[in-house]
């Protein structure tokens, strides 16, 4: 699979939209304690309500680097990528 996102590219991102209707596979910019605003791909919601995340590349930080996520981390969803 190769990655939506890759170096070079930019992306068109929204502040207005429904948390409630995130899915596995919508690309997030999120606020995270260590690396700061990072986008990545939402993986899934838990039972607590906590969002994971993953990077679409290799060299991406992973799943258990960023952790669980809060909603009120997560800050805007791309909505449009443009290739460079």
């Amino acid at each position: 699979m190769f990655p939506r996102l890759k170096s070079g590219n930019f992306v068109l991102l929204s502040e207005h939209f429904d948390r409630r209707g995130l899915k596995a596979g919508d690309i997030i910019k999120l606020l995270h304690p260590r690396y700061g605003y990072i986008v990545k791909t939402l993986v899934g919601i838990d039972h607590t309500g906590r969002f994971w995340f993953k990077g679409e590349n290799k060299q991406s930080v992973g799943i258990d680097d960023i952790g669980p996520i809060e909603a009120s981390q997560i800050k805007s969803k791309v909505i449009f990528v443009v290739g460079a």
